[in-house]
């Protein structure tokens, strides 16, 4: 299988719009439903698809490859970083 040549979904968003879904949706069913499990519910629902568009948004333009090469540069100007010692 080929890699891919860019990023079309970057899930690291899911969460996060949840995240904020989920507290959005408690603060609007405590004071507009006045049902706490409802505005809960329908606030993951909504965040789900706030992280879902983010993250179609934020990851369609970077790719692997780009990481990898800048990586490889710093390790071709400044060599392999030496493991910490404790300190």
């Amino acid at each position: 299988m080929t890699a891919p040549t860019r990023r079309r979904f970057d899930a690291t968003w899911l969460p996060f719009g949840m995240m904020l879904g989920f507290v959005i949706g408690v603060g609007i069913g405590l004071s507009i439903i006045d049902n706490l499990l409802a505005g809960a519910a329908i606030g993951v629902l909504v965040g789900a698809g706030l992280g879902t568009l983010l993250g179609f948004r934020r990851g369609g333009g970077r790719g692997t490859e780009d990481e990898d090469a800048a990586d490889e540069a710093f390790r071709r100007e400044h060599g392999d970083p030496r493991p910490r010692e404790h300190e």
